[in-house]
């Protein structure tokens, strides 16, 4: 994107052989360096944590709930995700508890 690529293995070959340098030379040259951008592929598998439904319900009535039902939802159209049944192996821990 900030390099006007539509696919990025290219980049990524260039980040392996150590030429970032390079890139943010390019950026820079293109006025597009301080773009700032969040990489969901390199932060989160949610099929190894979110994907396959919610964590239980905090009590009706509660501002816990309100923030469970909101997160369940989606911002723009306010419909329920749809839990995966993709069948990877969750490793969530405490973190519904």
């Amino acid at each position: 994107d900030a390099l006007g690529k539509a696919q990025f293995g290219k980049i990524s070959q260039r980040l392996d052989q150590g030429h970032a340098d390079l890139l943010q030379q390019e950026l820079v040259a293109k006025g597009t360096a301080g773009r700032r951008y969040w990489i969901c592929a390199f932060c989160v598998n949610q099929h190894a944590s979110i994907c396959g439904g919610f964590p239980p319900a905090p009590q009706e009535g509660t501002l816990a709930h309100q923030r469970w039902d909101t997160n369940r939802r989606d911002t723009v159209t306010g419909e329920l995700h749809i839990a995966c049944d993709c069948g990877e192996p969750k490793r969530v821990g405490s973190a519904w508890s």
